[in-house]
């Protein structure tokens, strides 16, 4: 009976390993890829960046028994330095074990950055994009947004929440497959308790979607920025 609970708890395990697997692979998020006696830990294994926009991300450098490592040099390197550059000031771990940096979308396409620091390393995704934007003008943190992608290819879909205050978060990146339709909760995939704002989404191609509200379905707006004159017009 001892033996039975034993494999029963095994193969509990390996479910568990499993799916922690695609959760990474979905959202990119706290994965580490481990090659010698340190773990390198990206805080984003796939980032999505509009053409000219700057995305900020960082490393953990931790040691066997998984302590940060303070002082330890480590390099960060491009791909393709024609699709990204990377903004880096500092190459050397804080107190915390950890490196800022960013990254900035010089031309569509995708690219890897590796960070290593000669033994250990991990790879961030990379793609830029000729975002599509869209803006959902009211949403509460407790409601859930439905995205749609009516298109025969996957789409790429940034979600970026800007809550009333000073309190700067994060964005969601999700993948929605060919005519995939998906609900989130914002405050569940960010972790947190989120007050009214709004939201500012891109996507790879268009998609559709909104959320409900007390007065009916709010279906969020595309965005196109013209200049004319030096002049930004918004058209909604």
């Amino acid at each position: 009976m001892l033996k039975k609970n034993h494999f029963i708890y095994y193969i509990f395990f390996l479910n568990f390993l499993w799916s922690c697997s695609i959760i990474a692979n979905e959202t990119g998020e706290g994965t580490t890829v481990v090659s010698g006696g340190n773990q390198i830990i990206a805080s984003k294994l796939n980032m999505l960046l509009d053409l000219g926009e700057t995305g900020y991300t960082n490393v953990l450098v931790l040691d066997g028994e998984g302590n940060p490592v303070e002082g330890h040099k480590v390099h960060i390197v491009p791909q393709d330095n024609r699709i990204i550059s990377i903004i880096n000031t500092k190459s050397v771990t804080n107190e915390s074990g950890s490196i800022n940096f960013s990254i900035f979308g010089k031309q569509q396409g995708e690219t890897v950055v590796s960070v290593t620091d000669g033994v250990t390393s991990t790879n961030i995704n990379i793609i830029v994009k000729d975002l599509i934007q869209y803006v959902l003008p009211y949403f509460y943190g407790d409601m859930s947004l439905s995205l749609i992608n009516p298109s025969q290819d996957d789409n790429f879909v940034k979600i970026l929440f800007h809550e009333k205050g000073d309190r700067e978060l994060p964005p969601v990146t999700i993948r929605l497959d060919s005519k995939e339709m998906k609900s989130l909760k914002l405050s569940e995939e960010m972790d947190t308790t989120l007050q009214d704002g709004w939201v500012e989404i891109s996507s790879t191609e268009v998609i559709f979607g909104g959320t409900w509200t007390n007065k009916g379905y709010l279906h969020f707006c595309g965005v196109l920025i013209e200049i004319t004159n030096k002049f930004f017009i918004l058209v909604i």
